[in-house]
């Protein structure tokens, strides 16, 4: 239905990524990175059928962080219809307020072709210059990591101990973290992170950033593209 109304309003697909069947949060967050390294693309379209049976903030949260990533600078208009969307379009506007680019979020009683009318009227309206991301603070000597599955997460346990909401360990969808003395660390063993007790949701850095003292941070190597510059914003990660 999405490529069939982007047609109808006189675009075409740069390119078509399905991250249905209930995908971790790092597998839409590659999908969109890689898709955002293109060239001459005039917006970013998401839409899914409203009925799967997934919860949509873990897309939500790969979109914002691949978007902050980037630091957005072409509109976004996402269709996050099916479990827990209310919640799934929150995170997804509110955590890019700040970047250049307009981003929308709509559900699934949302009709596909409006959501395509409000990106072409998007791409007409905004005129968006490149800007440089923001320069991201150097952590402390004092950090925390471990191996997630196809990454790892680090904690500066310095603005750890800073914190106020300790959001992370609440967030974390699996629970996998507890409190030690005021600093997150895993309450189960490394190796069961690595084999997969992390399922990557990235409620450790996309939560951790709005509200709490950005202390986590989840790396997620995407082979064959983090050399690589420029994109659809000009800007790398």
């Amino acid at each position: 239905m999405g490529m069939d109304a982007l047609q109808r309003n006189g675009y075409r697909a740069a390119n078509f990524c399905d991250t249905s069947g209930n995908p971790p949060a790092s597998k839409v967050y590659r999908a969109a990175k890689i898709i955002l390294s293109q060239k001459n693309i005039a917006g970013y379209f998401g839409s899914g059928s409203g009925v799967a049976s997934q919860e949509q903030f873990h897309s939500a949260r790969g979109l914002v962080k691949a978007f902050r990533e980037v630091w957005l600078a072409i509109p976004a208009v996402i269709r996050l219809g099916g479990n827990s969307e209310d919640l799934a379009v929150k995170i997804l506007t509110e955590y890019t307020r700040d970047l250049p680019a307009p981003i929308e979020g709509y559900k699934k009683d949302d009709p596909v072709e409006f959501c395509v009318e409000r990106l072409d009227a998007l791409i007409r309206e905004s005129h968006i210059a490149p800007q440089p991301r923001p320069v991201q603070p150097t952590p402390s000597q004092h950090t925390y990591s471990f191996e997630t599955p196809t990454g790892d997460i680090t904690f500066d346990h310095d603005a750890c101990l800073n914190c106020e909401t300790h959001i992370c360990v609440e967030t974390c969808v699996p629970q996998i973290l507890k409190l030690d003395n005021g600093k997150p660390v895993l309450n189960i063993s490394r190796e069961d992170a690595r084999n997969g007790k992390c399922i990557e949701c990235l409620a450790c850095e996309v939560e951790c950033h709005f509200r709490g003292n950005k202390g986590g941070r989840i790396n997620l190597p995407i082979e064959g593209l983090d050399d690589r510059k420029g994109g659809a914003n000009g800007n790398s990660d």
